[in-house]
């Protein structure tokens, strides 16, 4: 069995299952850890999920803010009206989507783990203030319950109001939905931290682009969880791969959907394999 780590696919299908035929990857025996985003941005984000759903029992997937986004539209909150993307459109009138959602998509984790390997994944990365596994795990779970449950609805409304985002962890005393706010954008949306660790969630651009001085990318700072396991992240295309993390922190995002390249990772060859990919227009 190989194991292996791909980057976000934001619905390229063609790219992707070309990639999977040139490393040769065997549902029935390799493992496909996923660092969310599957859908948005592509050309072809309903056979993503047609595939994923078809071989699941071979896949490690965490959420990421674009999947989230999916799943607030079609639990409840969102007004599919408001939404003016075509690709957006087209999952939320295929009820062959809709059942893999409700039956599968919805019941993911923002964190895959395994303890053997010392693997840690999420899409944005891991927040420099938690560093305890067991509490990683904990908060991950914390939001795929209320996610799966009754009060989805509630949850989503208020992760998605700009003016409710809670940015500061504030040493583990939050509690109800300011708790789940900090936890969704530390795991799905995050880049850089202030020194005292709080999120900053605006500036996008790789460090050697940034003015600002107070800023760090979340991996340069201290936590103990950096140096003992791999991490394994997406969500950031403009880190260019690896040029700015350390060696055991291995961005996967490499812009795929900006006409740059799709990426997957071998974990046993310690290998990247790459496809190229074409901007879609309706990016």
């Amino acid at each position: 069995m190989t194991t292996y780590m791909i980057g976000d696919i934001h619905g390229y299908y063609n790219e992707f299952i070309s990639l999977l035929k040139k490393i040769n990857f065997n549902h029935k025996k390799d493992q496909l850890w996923i660092t969310g985003d599957l859908i948005a941005r592509g050309p072809d984000s309903i056979n993503v999920l047609y595939y994923l759903y078809s071989i699941k029992e071979s896949i490690k997937l965490v959420l990421g803010n674009h999947d989230l986004y999916l799943l607030s539209l079609v639990l409840g909150f969102n007004d599919p009206k408001n939404v003016h993307d075509d690709k957006i459109l087209q999952l939320l009138k295929d009820a062959k989507i809709i059942k893999i959602i409700h039956s599968w998509l919805k019941y993911q984790p923002l964190v895959q783990f395994d303890e053997k390997k010392k693997i840690l994944m999420s899409h944005a990365g891991i927040p420099p203030q938690w560093n305890n596994i067991n509490l990683i795990l904990s908060v991950s779970n914390e939001v795929r319950n209320i996610i799966s449950g009754k009060n989805s609805e509630i949850f989503f409304k208020y992760i998605s109001n700009q003016i409710s985002q809670q940015n500061d962890w504030k040493n583990n005393t939050l509690i109800g939905l300011k708790r789940l706010s900090f936890i969704v954008n530390a795991l799905t949306k995050m880049r850089y931290c202030y020194p005292d660790g709080t999120l900053e969630m605006l500036t996008k651009k790789a460090p050697n682009d940034i003015s600002s001085k107070k800023l760090q990318p979340w991996f340069w700072m201290p936590n103990i969880i950096y140096k003992k396991y791999t991490i394994f992240f997406g969500h950031w295309s403009d880190l260019q791969g690896g040029q700015y993390t350390p060696k055991n922190i291995i961005g996967l995002d490499t812009g795929c959907c900006w006409g740059n390249q799709l990426t997957i990772f071998s974990w046993e060859n310690k290998k990247f394999y790459s496809e190229d990919c074409k901007i879609f227009k309706n990016v």
